[in-house]
């Protein structure tokens, strides 16, 4: 048998069969949080005019150098004056206006007096060199790309999208995921709880870990320890209409532990069955049909973490995203931390800080939500507070 893969490989490999999915075009509104299937030019130029960004007066061509304008109009925002301003004129002109043709700059109205239908402009006025005009394109040019291919899409992206022309958005199709929970012990949250049994945790944390990846989960309920309740499960799912499948619980060596042989009798084809990590030497990846599946161990904590390491890329991959994998950053521990002695890559749940411009982390207290994963070397057994090692950040792309 050849020995466990390493985590970098199993990326690899889970990353080879996570081929983005279709795409649909969807309407603008609806777009938050889906994935943009191709770069996304302006379509129109922002802004869209030239317009004054002060309260004031636009004034036309002239060589009177002593502040001397007659006032011939008023533009408000949102009129669409097609008339051209002749020289020597001045228009009286609110903030967010159009410029009309032959306006050259606008006077702020603090440095402007009126006397009739003449306007008097300030010595300061005149020495500004800021027209107080931002002109058409200025922001974004036409054709400029404001939302690249595999970005997920912000609220920040559906206002500008809508500045520049967009009513529809070419998005990937969202992963569908069909989740279950093994194991003889476990009940629902409502069920009469006898001697030996506990209520499934590990539903409730992928449902929500699924949805926080952008995909759409399905609870397929919770199975027993026995191969017909294994082959009832896998009989029920249509690798058609599920991307991905995840199992909780039957990895280990035990007398119970039935998933890979119930998956491989369902004709699914295992690409790794261990890991040479902690927690996740018991684990499994393989495909079903068209679908991803992963076979996860059953306690809580490390569901949580193999989720973030090696389901979410998944997910995330199928979606379009390109950069999928766990950011990675150089982390100064404050506390010290003691690892197993068996010469394995440890993962540990930590609390990712920011302490005088270095990054800083420790074990989380209880009830404390994981920020970040701590890569402990496998040939350190101790690690002393003030050492540097690796974290895997658990921030989602889609938080913005």
């Amino acid at each position: 048998m050849p020995p466990p893969f390493d985590l970098q490989t199993a990326h690899r490999l889970i990353l080879e069969q996570a081929s983005a999915l279709p795409v649909q075009s969807i309407v603008l509104e609806e777009a938050l949080h889906r994935v943009s299937s191709r770069s996304l030019p302006a379509m129109l130029p922002l802004p869209a005019f030239n317009h004054s960004t002060r309260d004031g007066f636009v004034l036309g061509a002239s060589t009177d150098v002593h502040g001397k304008y007659r006032i011939g109009g008023e533009i408000a925002a949102g009129d669409t004056c097609k008339d051209h301003m002749a020289k020597g004129e001045a228009w009286r002109i609110m903030t967010g206006a159009l410029i009309p043709a032959g306006g050259v700059r606008v006077i702020p109205q603090e440095q402007c007096m009126v006397e009739g239908d003449i306007l008097l402009i300030s010595s300061k006025g005149l020495l500004a060199k800021n027209s107080f005009i931002r002109t058409k394109g200025s922001e974004i040019a036409q054709g400029k790309v404001v939302v690249p291919a595999g970005t997920p899409i912000h609220p920040e992206h559906q206002a500008l999208l809508a500045g520049v022309g967009y009513t529809e958005v070419p998005v990937h199709l969202r992963p569908r995921v069909s989740f279950f929970c093994t194991g003889n012990e476990l009940v629902g949250p409502t069920a009469t709880k006898l001697s030996g049994q506990k209520v499934s945790e590990n539903r409730f944390l992928l449902n929500s870990l699924t949805q926080l990846s952008g995909a759409i989960p399905t609870d397929c309920g919770l199975v027993g320890d026995n191969k017909n309740e294994l082959r009832r499960v896998f009989a029920t799912l249509d690798p058609d209409k599920t991307d991905v499948i995840i199992s909780t619980g039957g990895m280990g060596p035990g007398k119970y532990d039935l998933l890979e042989d119930a998956f491989i009798e369902a004709g699914g084809q295992v690409i790794y069955n261990a890991l040479n990590l902690r927690p996740g030497k018991a684990t499994l990846f393989g495909t079903l049909g068209q679908s991803l599946f992963f076979g996860l161990p059953g306690p809580p904590p490390a569901v949580h973490l193999l989720f973030h390491e090696l389901v979410r890329p998944a997910l995330l991959s199928l979606q379009g995203i390109k950069r999928c994998l766990p950011e990675i950053v150089k982390i100064r521990l404050t506390e010290p931390i003691t690892c197993p002695e068996d010469k394995t890559l440890c993962l540990k749940s930590g609390i990712f800080q920011i302490h005088a411009g270095i990054c800083t982390a420790r074990l989380p207290r209880q009830s404390e939500a994981t920020s970040c994963y701590l890569l402990c070397p496998a040939h350190r057994r101790q690690l002393r507070a003030g050492d540097w090692i690796q974290a895997h950040l658990t921030r989602s792309p889609f938080r913005g």
